[in-house]
Formats: C-alpha cells, sequence, structure tokens
C-alpha cells in the first residue's frame, strides 16, 4: 500500500513538472509549442502537402535572410537554389567569423556555442534565442520518439564544468540527475543504480557513449543482474555506440537503446528509431541535409557514403549554410513512410577513419567489434601513424598477454603488411568535451 502511494506521488509530480513547463511556455508566448507543433508536422505527416510547403518556406526563408543579411553570403543574392552556395566547414567559419553574423543582430544579442571538436581546437558560433527554442523543441520531440516524456526523471551523463552547472533546485524542476562523466566511477555507478532500483520513478538515460560503455564493464564486471529499475529508454549521444554497449544496456535494463547524432553548432540532426532497425531518422524539420562526395562537392547516389553536410533553417543570428559537419555517413529514401529520409549508416569524423595499407578505408565499426573480446582491457585507442604504421594504446589489466592475437586480427583487416607498436598507458586522455576517442588519423592530419 506504501509503495502504490509512493508510486502515485512519484508520477503525480512528473504530471506536475510537465504541465508546469507547457505552461511557462505558454505565459512566454507559446514559443517552444509553436516550433514543437511545426516539427510534428513536418516529420509525422513528411508526404503532405502543408509539411512539404514548411519546408520549402523555412529554407527559402534562411537563404534569403543570408544573402541580405550576412557579408558571406551576400555575394549569392541571384542564388536560384541550395546548390548554389558554397559548402563550408569549420576552418572558413574560422577565418571568415564576423562575416557570417546577420547585421539583423547585436553580437550581444547572440549566444556562444563553444565546442572543443574532435581535435580539441575550439569552436565557436553563434545561436539567436529563437534558435535556442527551435532547439529546445527539438529535444522534446526525439526524447518523445525515444521514450522518455516531460516531467519524467532524467539521467544525464556528460561532462558538467562547475561554474556553469544549474543550481541544485533547477535540476530539481527538471527532475535531472547529472552524472559528470569526468568523475564516473564504480563508486558513483553504485550509487546511481541504487537510487534507481529504490525509486519508483520513470528514468531514462542519456548520455556520451563511452559512459554508457563503462557502466556496462561495471554491470559485466559485478556480475550485476537485471536493474529493478523503471529504464523507459537509453539515448546515446556524441560519440558512436558500438553493439558491446547497446546489447549489454539492453539486457541489463530491458529498455531500448538509440544512438543520437547531433552537435553542438547545429543541435539533434538524427536519432535511431526504437525499432532496432539501426537507421537514423533525419530531423528534416530544422535541416536540410546532404551527402556530397569525399573529394568534390557532388551528391552521392543514395546508399553512397559521403561527407555529411547540413544547412540549419533556423540559425538567424549565424546562417549555416551547406555546413561540412566533418563526419560521414549514407542516406536512403524509406519507401514505406514516403517523405521521411534516413541514415542508414553514419561512420563518424573523416579525420577519425582509417585506412588500410593501400588507401583503402575501413569503417571504423571493425576496431568495435573487434574489441570486445578482451575483457581484460579498460581503454584502448588505436591511432594510424602512417601509410602502414598503426599503434596501439591499450590500458589493461596485469595479466594482458594477447598481443599476437590482437596484432595478427588488425592485419586482417589493414593489410598484411601493417607495422604495429603496442603502448602501455596508464588512461586514455579525455578531451575537455568529456569524450574519450578510440580512434585517432594522425597520418591523414598530416597530409
Amino acid at each position: 500500500m506504501i509503495a502504490k502511494l509512493q508510486k502515485n506521488r512519484i508520477k503525480l509530480l512528473e504530471i506536475s513538472r510537465k504541465y508546469a513547463f507547457w505552461f511557462l511556455d505558454f505565459l512566454k508566448g507559446g514559443k517552444i509549442r509553436k516550433h514543437y507543433s511545426e516539427i510534428v508536422l513536418v516529420l509525422k505527416y513528411a508526404s503532405s502537402n502543408e509539411a512539404l510547403q514548411r519546408q520549402e518556406k523555412d529554407l527559402s526563408a534562411i537563404l534569403h535572410h543570408a544573402v541580405t543579411t550576412t557579408l558571406f553570403y551576400e555575394q549569392k543574392n541571384n542564388y536560384k537554389s541550395l546548390n548554389d552556395f558554397p559548402v563550408i566547414n569549420k576552418s572558413i567559419v574560422r577565418e571568415s567569423f564576423n562575416s557570417f553574423i546577420s547585421s539583423k543582430f547585436k553580437e550581444s544579442e547572440l549566444i556562444p556555442v563553444v565546442t572543443s571538436g574532435s581535435t580539441g581546437t575550439p569552436f565557436k558560433v553563434y545561436h539567436d534565442k529563437n534558435k535556442k527554442l527551435r532547439n529546445s523543441a527539438d529535444t522534446i520531440f526525439f526524447a518523445q520518439m525515444a521514450g522518455y516524456d516531460l516531467g519524467e526523471r532524467l539521467i544525464y551523463m556528460k561532462i558538467f564544468v562547475k561554474e556553469k552547472m544549474k543550481n541544485p533546485v533547477s535540476y530539481w524542476m527538471e527532475n535531472t540527475i547529472p552524472v559528470d562523466v569526468i568523475r564516473l566511477n564504480e563508486p558513483q555507478i553504485e550509487s546511481l543504480l541504487f537510487q534507481m532500483e529504490n525509486d519508483k520513478s520513470s528514468y531514462t538515460i542519456l548520455g556520451y557513449a563511452s559512459a554508457l560503455e563503462i557502466v556496462c564493464k561495471y554491470l559485466n564486471k559485478n556480475n550485476y543482474g537485471r536493474v529493478k529499475a523503471n529504464v523507459k529508454s537509453v539515448i546515446a549521444m556524441s560519440e558512436t555506440l558500438n553493439d558491446f554497449t547497446k546489447e549489454t544496456m539492453q539486457k541489463y535494463f530491458s529498455a531500448p537503446v538509440v544512438s543520437r547524432y547531433s552537435n553542438l553548432e547545429n543541435g539533434i540532426i538524427a536519432q535511431q528509431e526504437t525499432t532496432g532497425s539501426g537507421r537514423y531518422f533525419i530531423n528534416m524539420a530544422s535541416y536540410v541535409v546532404e551527402i556530397l562526395k569525399m573529394d568534390s562537392d557532388e551528391q552521392v547516389k543514395p546508399g553512397q557514403t559521403g561527407r555529411i553536410i547540413v544547412t540549419d533553417l533556423f540559425n538567424y543570428g549565424m546562417p549555416l549554410i551547406r555546413y561540412d559537419t566533418g563526419d560521414i555517413g549514407a542516406i536512403s529514401s524509406d519507401s514505406r513512410k514516403a517523405g521521411n529520409m534516413y541514415f542508414v549508416k553514419i561512420e563518424g569524423r573523416k579525420l577519425d577513419l582509417l585506412y588500410d595499407t593501400n588507401g583503402n578505408l575501413v569503417s571504423s565499426y571493425m576496431v568495435y567489434k573487434n574489441m570486445w573480446q578482451y575483457t581484460e582491457i579498460i581503454q584502448y585507442q588505436l591511432v594510424q601513424e602512417g601509410r602502414r604504421e598503426y599503434n596501439i594504446k591499450i590500458n589493461a589489466d596485469d595479466n594482458f598477454n594477447k598481443e599476437a592475437k590482437l596484432i595478427k586480427e588488425f592485419r586482417t583487416y589493414l593489410g598484411e603488411d601493417a607495422v604495429f607498436t603496442v603502448e602501455y598507458v596508464a588512461e586514455i586522455p579525455l578531451l575537455s568535451s568529456g569524450k574519450r576517442k578510440m580512434i585517432v588519423n594522425n597520418y591523414l592530419q598530416k597530409s
């Protein structure tokens, strides 16, 4: 009886938080609700005339805004289509930073968004206030798509900078448990699991894939058994979600596990479905996504791998048209849902890709899939130093003695003439973003 009353009280608090959020938005003009409704229109009714007209209107508006209010794009004022705009990247934005800022905004009105990038080099863009609201609405939609609803308890696993953290009351109001991945260790994981199993709340876990991997290793190491908590979904972000982590999280939490493709400079670009298909549902409501060839700005055929190019439809403060994310992927249209688009593959950043000794691109998933048989390894990193030279950095238990086996397996993927060195380290360092790179291509960066 007491347990039932406690569960009802928690559910009432969850519902209250949800309605409080939307009521506060209503008092501020219902701006997030308006964005959310537009996202639902485009993504749930993608083939309808209303959805297609909304997409065309949003694209036309941002292109016109870019050529009439920014120095960088003003030379394209005679454009006829999106294809008339140049493909840009981080380097171009850095070199011409001020020319991307719209004259319609004062710089002091804009919100700086700074990411370290995968190479550790800081990269900054500006968002206007409406773009921030759009990102909030995107977050609500894609969280719901994974099984989470506003007001429910969210375990948020990422890097938390103390100076930028909200006060405890704000996290309580949002029903969020912040978990700093920098200090993620066994006592912290044990404490978190204890809290989850002794609370009747509905949980969703959102975190870096590498943080979820650490949780998986703890559960395996301790033969934990099924976690007795009401976990509705697990969302991995920022890094590649490997099969080991996905399958292990599903095993212990009995919940769907999906990967989210996003970046700080844009927002949520795509997210996997909970059906287990592995494909990523593209956020066509907020972005136009193209796949271009690796060595030119030509479109690839459906299903072919190329560079992921994004046009942000809602950042009016600093328009980013045909922005090269630095990531690699492939798109295919879904014939069962006309109008919707999906990534069938996302490989990660070009600088993080591996090449075999003949110069052929090798999928990074080869590495992730190959490593999980080595349970003695705590952390690892594969670094390509030259055309044939590779370095394997290993943080492992003292009894790891499978070097020869590991190298032999890698040679089957990378070439029998590959030259390997093995370096034992105490730690694979985190980037300032809180992520840990498992693949590094120094050879590509030098070339």
